[in-house]
């Protein structure tokens, strides 16, 4: 046999297998069927009672492609939400520069009481001194309030407070300060007894 008959009996085989190839799938058809429980199935051949065929399917559409991230590419920054907790404001005795000292930077020294009695107008005064600290090198305490109370030596007779403010310590002052209670003479005179706490002081820088 010659080359060239060789060479068309091979091309007629090529053919033929390729039709045997294509011809299962030009010859696939596809049905749209109802099933008993109402749904939709689509199958190559009737499964149920009430299928049709289909008979113009729509074209296959290619997915489009995404393109890699080129290497330089920096991802987007994710934003976090905004915190749902409160701002903290400064607190005192924290310890941190921005924050003011704490109450416990006024001293309070030389406590000292004294009644005084005046008859003739029937009132008692009652004076408690003392010497005022600002212990903090930096803030003023523009106002310190000192609760003071007064009572007698025999805790019987007397037992009242009285509450007096200074303007202005200065950092590293001492000042003294005197708080008085006027009241009624006591049906007894004696001696007295004062005990002074800080109640407020207002930091300034």
């Amino acid at each position: 046999m010659c080359k060239k008959t060789r060479g068309v009996i091979y091309f007629l085989f090529l053919v033929v297998w390729a039709w045997r190839v294509d011809a299962p799938l030009a010859q696939t058809e596809m049905f749209r069927c109802v099933m008993p429980n109402g749904s939709v199935v689509f199958s190559d051949r009737a499964i149920s009672e009430q299928c049709r065929k289909m008979e113009e399917l729509p074209p296959l559409l290619r997915a489009p492609e995404v393109p890699p991230p080129s290497p330089g590419a920096v991802a987007p920054e994710e934003k976090t939400p905004p915190s749902s907790e409160p701002v903290q404001v400064p607190t005192p005795g924290r310890g941190r520069r921005i924050d003011p000292p704490s109450d416990a930077a006024i001293l309070i020294r030389d406590v000292k009481a004294v009644p005084n009695f005046n008859s003739l107008l029937g009132i008692a005064m009652f004076q408690a001194t003392m010497q005022l600290e600002n212990g903090d090198s930096d803030w003023t305490a523009e106002q310190v309030c000192i609760d003071v109370r007064f009572r007698d030596v025999t805790l019987i007779f007397l037992d009242v407070r009285q509450v007096g403010c200074l303007d202005g310590l200065k950092p590293l002052d001492t000042r003294s300060f005197t708080v008085t209670y006027t009241g009624l003479i006591p049906p007894r005179l004696f001696p007295i007894m004062a005990e002074a706490t800080v109640a407020f002081v207002k930091w300034v820088k």
